[in-house]
C-alpha cells in the first residue's frame, strides 16, 4: 500500500509539474537482484549500480531544489479556474516530489540490504 502511494504521488507530481522540473530527470528504476539466486559477482555489480542510482537520485533532488529556488511563481487567481480545476501550490508540489524521491531511496536501500542479508545466509 505504501509503495502504491509513493508511485501515485510521484506520478502526480511529475505530471502536474512538467514545467517545474523541465530539466530534472528522474533516474531509471533500480533493479535489485534476488539474493537467494544471485552470484557474488551479480551482488557486487548490483551494489555498484545501487550506489550510482543513489547518486543520480541526489542529483535529481538537488536539481529540484535549484529549480524551485530559481523560479518566481505567480500567485494563482482561483477565480479564473473552472469548477473541476484545482490550484497547484508549487511549494507543496516541490515538497511532495522531494519526499517521494527520498522515500524511494530509502525503500531501494532497504530492499537491497534485505537481499544482501539473504545472499549471506545462502552463501555463508
Amino acid at each position: 500500500m505504501l509503495r502504491i502511494s509513493q508511485l501515485w504521488i510521484t506520478c502526480l507530481a511529475a505530471t502536474a509539474a512538467s514545467g517545474l522540473q523541465a530539466e530534472c530527470e528522474y533516474p531509471d528504476e533500480a533493479i535489485i537482484p534476488d539474493g537467494a539466486a544471485s552470484t557474488y559477482e551479480e551482488m557486487r555489480d548490483s551494489q555498484t549500480f545501487i550506489k550510482e542510482y543513489m547518486a543520480e537520485m541526489e542529483v535529481y533532488i538537488n536539481c529540484l531544489e535549484q529549480d524551485y529556488s530559481s523560479q518566481a511563481y505567480e500567485p494563482i487567481d482561483e477565480s479564473e479556474l473552472t469548477s473541476d480545476e484545482h490550484p497547484v501550490n508549487q511549494g507543496e508540489l516541490h515538497l511532495q516530489q522531494r519526499h517521494s524521491a527520498i522515500d524511494t531511496m530509502e525503500s531501494v536501500a532497504a530492499r537491497f540490504n534485505e537481499q544482501v542479508r539473504t545472499f549471506k545466509k545462502v552463501n555463508p
